[in-house]
């Protein structure tokens, strides 16, 4: 009887003491990177790739970064440390198991215009790209300013011909062209192509993409959603496939949006919510944020993240997270079914520590996603790639020790046996 009670309390504390997502940490897992903007890694694949802003992709496997990079471009990419140029972006194809095959962004050293391009790793050598398989998928021309070049490239779950790409309206401020408006332009737009063969397969050097159904008519084929200003870092909930977009503003808003097809952000006439220029034509279908912050407390850079689907922390299922560059401020919170934000955390002072991520200004530049789910902090401090991790609630296990006294007692006291 003892037995069976002490099994009914222990269930029902656990359930009771860890119904609160436990205290959080950033698990330190490499440093040393050269300017790193960006990690990620195939669906199930154990190693996690880390993007090097300067060109170099490295790989990390098995808690070592190896040698050898992935991928050296560093002779192709402009990134200028006064500019946001570089290699910002890469993005694995679904099918990589199989097809070796995988995407990068990267500003053009010679053009000064974003490339998106493929390449193969290599048959014999996994851990290595093949520099022999490049070819372009497509370029976006930009102007001479070299801020809002966005960079982001990704697949949503289930959807596994399509690669979408962000783009920046291109820069300088206010965006002077109009151009996120402008759907005969490929800036300041969430671009939607299909990767899924090469439409011009005797072209060695490209890489041709056919249109999905469902983007917007009536301009550039490519677009899939507009009105956007530095969309730098977006990710799809890899269980829902629920597409979330970090929109980076001007003066006076960060927002996140909520990516679907021929939606319209309404930069350069709103930011965020903020009516930014009155006297621009009126939008029909503006798409306001689900979530925003104005730039009260110096808070001025939204860095998109992700939301939590790993294994390890059940009470954190469904949680996305994002940081703010310029202060280095982490936070989470839950999209509902309804389209609303609920449980807005600041978990700066968990995720970062002088030893850990810094949370100083400037240095958090991106979010990663491992092939299981996991969330990674990526800092310029240090060059330092971290996962967010639990720490075991100490007062769960005090509550349970507590409890199995008490039980103790009461079962002397009716006269069980002690075993």
């Amino acid at each position: 009887m003892k037995k069976t009670l002490l099994a009914l309390f222990v269930g029902g504390t656990a359930n009771l003491a860890f119904a609160a997502v436990p205290p959080l940490t950033t698990q330190i897992v490499a440093s040393g990177f050269e300017a790193p903007v960006f990690a990620t890694a195939p669906n199930g694949d154990p190693r996690l790739f880390v993007v090097e802003r300067g060109g170099v992709i490295k790989v990390l496997q098995n808690g070592t970064v190896l040698p050898t990079p992935f991928l050296d471009l560093s002779a192709s990419v402009e990134a200028s440390p006064t500019s946001e140029r570089g290699l910002l972006g890469l993005a694995f194809d679904p099918g990589f198991a199989t097809n070796r095959r995988f995407y990068v962004d990267y500003i053009d050293k010679t053009t000064l215009n974003t490339v998106v391009a493929t390449y193969q790793a290599s048959a014999s050598q996994p851990n290595i790209a093949d520099p022999s398989t490049a070819q372009t998928v497509l370029t976006v021309a930009q102007p001479e300013f070299g801020n809002h070049k966005a960079g982001w490239i990704g697949f949503r779950p289930g959807e596994n011909a399509n690669l979408y790409i962000g783009t920046g309206d291109g820069g300088s401020a206010n965006d002077p062209q109009n151009r996120a408006q402008n759907l005969n332009d490929n800036l300041g737009k969430i671009l939607r192509v299909d990767v899924s063969a090469d439409h011009l397969p005797a072209d060695p050097t490209r890489y041709g993409y056919g249109i999905p159904t469902g983007n917007v008519t009536g301009g550039n084929p490519e677009i899939y959603a507009y009105g956007l200003r530095n969309p730098y870092r977006d990710s799809f909930d890899r269980e829902t496939g629920t597409f979330y977009i970090a929109d980076v503003g001007q003066n006076q808003r960060e927002e996140i949006n909520i990516g679907s097809a021929g939606a319209n952000y309404g930069w350069r006439k709103f930011e965020g919510t903020d009516l930014n220029f009155p006297n621009d034509p009126a939008l029909a279908n503006h798409t306001p944020p689900i979530f925003e912050y104005d730039h009260n407390g110096e808070r001025a850079s939204v860095v998109g993240g992700y939301v939590y689907r790993g294994a390890a922390i059940d009470e954190l299922q469904g949680t996305y997270f994002f940081a703010d560059f310029a202060t280095g401020k982490i936070t989470s919170f839950r999209f509902t079914d309804g389209g609303g934000v609920t449980e807005v955390i600041d978990r700066t002072a968990e995720l970062t520590s002088p030893t850990g991520i810094s949370g100083s200004p400037n240095s958090i530049t991106s979010f990663g996603e491992d092939g299981f789910g996991n969330i990674y902090l990526v800092s310029f401090d240090g060059g330092k790639v971290g996962m967010i991790t639990a720490i075991p609630e100490p007062g769960a296990w005090a509550m349970m020790l507590a409890g199995m006294a008490l039980i103790s007692v009461w079962a002397r006291r009716r006269g069980y046996p002690a075993a």
